[in-house]
């Protein structure tokens, strides 16, 4: 472990109030002033401390990290356009649980929870009953509240929020709030899947520390970071092949590896990894190491998302939604309606449109013959004829070409029989791993 790392683990274990300054840290851990100073700012940045005027630097609890699909107290209010009765100082915690109350008592103690959030009518039983059970509450319709109700509420440290809707319309506005969120999160961020936890190597090590590590880890290759925790190349395998173990890791190593921010899709880098044939990718903030991704990350990520509610709300999937499997046992064949959504200001399938269609029945071509995954790389589209609203179209993928690296698809569009569209694309074979494991 670094200085710098060392320090930030020992401010990370301080007790919440305890004051940080550099001279303390410095006397404590035997490192120098400015190494102290850089690893201060560092957790400042990281939201360990905080420099409050006149009083110093402290030690103050970090920031919780949140779901996406998490809505706080605040957020649920401003959602429901309401009025909080009481309990201002706990609005940042996010419910549990959202439960309504439209069942017996007996049957609503099932369902009540510490942290939970009961939306509730102008039934005052039921209300009491659930701050009884530490549950707080979202009251609808803009009913009056019971004085003994808010009095309840501050006892037990509870939130009390009146909102002018009726109860379905609060829960019909909380739901497309969570759906929305969900929505954002199909687009899987590189921070949602990186390993956190980075065995590393630091630029003094050598050879023979790499071999220790990889028997340790069972992994072959590493990021290696200078005391800072810069990032300043990647080892592997590979690199250290035949190389005396007292080489230094910086003669050996790749100062060039692939770097991908926190914020990065995962579905961008997936593609990036494939076309360049990295099996891994390191996380960097700022030059930073903060985690690492693998080929194996990505494909979990995948399975995972297909499991979403929200999952096929792509333009791409809600453009062939309306489309079907033909059976033909020669090429991939799919039909469909040509609807409004998918038309121009002219009446007319958008160009956009027939190339998606086209370019969506080669990929499925491909993965039905061969099981192989595709990135496109040129597309031409002949368009014949303009295909008007309302027309049905047979989409028609042939298989030119299918070789170790790339493959040539040919996409005819009829309609009444007739060719409307013809094109042809070139794209270069994905990862088959890829494509095996996320088939299941």
């Amino acid at each position: 472990m670094t200085k710098h790392q060392q320090i930030l683990t020992f401010i990370e274990d301080l007790a919440i109030g305890s004051k940080v300054s550099v001279r303390f840290i410095a006397k404590e851990l035997d490192v120098s002033e400015g190494t102290a100073y850089r690893a201060i700012k560092d957790a400042e940045a990281k939201g360990f401390v905080r420099s409050i005027p006149k009083v110093g630097t402290i030690r103050i609890e970090g920031v919780k990290e949140r779901q996406i699909e998490d809505l706080t107290l605040r957020e649920v209010s401003q959602i429901a356009e309401g009025v909080v009765i009481c309990g201002f100082a706990h609005l940042d915690r996010s419910p549990n649980k959202f439960i309504i109350a439209a069942m017996e008592l007996n049957t609503m103690a099932h369902y009540l929870e510490d942290g939970a959030l009961c939306i509730v009518g102008n039934r005052r039983d039921a209300q009491i009953f659930a701050l009884n059970h530490q549950t707080s509450l979202l009251i609808a319709g803009g009913m009056e509240i019971d004085e003994e109700v808010v009095a309840l509420a501050q006892k037990k440290e509870l939130v009390i929020i009146q909102s002018p809707y009726d109860t379905f319309a609060v829960t019909s506005m909380i739901n497309r709030a969570l759906y929305d969120r969900l929505i954002q999160k199909e687009l899987i961020l590189v921070e949602d899947i990186m390993v956190k936890d980075v065995s590393y190597l630091t630029a003094d090590a050598t050879v023979e520390d790499w071999r220790r590590l990889s028997q340790t880890t069972d992994h072959s290759r590493f990021p290696v970071v200078d005391e800072e925790m810069t990032l300043v190349g990647i080892v592997s395998a590979v690199d250290v092949a035949g190389a005396d173990v007292k080489t230094p890791i910086k003669e050996v190593m790749n100062a060039n590896p692939y770097l991908v921010g926190r914020d990065d899709p995962v579905t961008h880098i997936s593609r990036i990894m494939v076309w360049e044939g990295w099996e891994i990718a390191v996380v960097a903030d700022q030059g930073k190491l903060i985690g690492i991704i693998s080929l194996q990350d990505v494909i979990e990520a995948y399975q995972q998302v297909q499991k979403q509610p929200q999952f096929g709300e792509t333009v791409d999937n809600m453009v062939l939604s309306g489309f079907r499997f033909v059976d033909d046992a020669e090429h991939l064949t799919i039909e469909g309606e040509i609807t409004n959504a998918m038309s121009d200001d002219y009446g007319s399938a958008s160009c956009g449109v027939i190339v998606t269609v086209m370019n969506m029945a080669g990929y499925i071509g491909l993965r039905k013959k061969y099981r192989l995954n595709a990135i496109t790389e040129n597309f031409t589209l002949y368009q014949l004829q303009p295909i008007a609203v309302g027309t049905e179209i047979k989409v028609i993928a042939k298989l030119l070409l299918v070789a170790k690296k790339h493959c040539n698809i040919e996409v005819e569009v009829t309609a009444n029989s007739a060719l409307v569209a013809k094109g042809l694309m070139t794209a270069r074979i994905g990862d088959k791993r890829l494509v095996s494991e996320t088939a299941h």
